[in-house]
């Protein structure tokens, strides 16, 4: 995600800063995969904060709860995502699974919902702990770290979609925030799509996500109406 203070809000956001082609040509395959993986999740973590007031503790219990709701529509357990609070970002994952939220994009997005989860949903869509399992193949040039970092990225905005569309939320919000922050000097020179294309993206699994609804529902009507008796609830 976009650095709020020292990285500055000039990057793209949702991830990691710009992806940066320093491995040389001589490069082996297996530095290769250790630099994308840096890449995508070995970045300096922010600096963490604690709650100083009963509403900074309800606004992380209540981001804990919708990392936990995340979780289970990923497919993966419920303790596979924790929250903290951080300044100088607006979020990003690390690699355990640890997802940092900024505390000033928080508070200057009070009530919206969609936007914050949104942004959230980008980061557990990375889904950090199964990247091992799931990338297809292994780098073998700088060009390709540069690829798959994009389709990593691009796999990320297409999982927002369809969490948002799962849980009745609007892309809107976090694809106006995208058009905002993009720095159009900047586009096509870091692991990011244009703010344009990532917003067709995120729609589009947002429409994927309304249309495997719509196939479930169909196709079983008896648990569709059962499931919306279900309570996903604070964990």
């Amino acid at each position: 995600m976009t650095r709020v203070g020292g990285g500055g809000l000039s990057r793209n956001p949702f991830g990691n800063v710009e992806a940066r082609k320093q491995a040389s040509e001589t490069s082996t395959p297996s530095t290769l995969q250790g630099q994308l993986e840096k890449e995508l999740f070995g970045k300096k973590p922010p600096r963490v904060v604690d709650p100083e007031s009963a509403e900074t503790e309800a606004l992380l219990a209540w981001l804990g709860a919708w990392a936990r709701k995340l979780a289970r529509f990923a497919g993966d357990d419920d303790d596979t995502y924790s929250v903290r609070l951080a300044q100088g970002t607006i979020a990003m994952v690390d690699a355990t699974g640890t997802i940092y939220m900024g505390l000033p994009f928080l508070e200057e997005h009070p009530g919206e919902e969609d936007l914050i989860l949104g942004v959230l949903a980008h980061e557990v869509g990375h889904r950090p702990k199964q990247w091992a399992r799931y990338r297809a193949t292994q780098p073998t040039t700088p060009e390709e770290v540069f690829r798959m970092g994009r389709l990593e990225e691009t796999r990320a905005d297409h999982f927002a979609g369809r969490a948002l569309a799962a849980f009745g939320r609007s892309t809107d919000p976090v694809c106006a925030l995208l058009m905002r922050l993009e720095n159009p000097k900047q586009a096509g020179m870091h692991e990011y799509f244009a703010a344009n294309l990532r917003c067709e993206v995120i729609r589009e699994g947002f429409d994927d996500g309304h249309r495997q609804d719509a196939l479930k529902r169909s196709m079983f009507p008896e648990l569709a109406k059962l499931s919306g008796k279900f309570d996903l609830g604070m964990g």
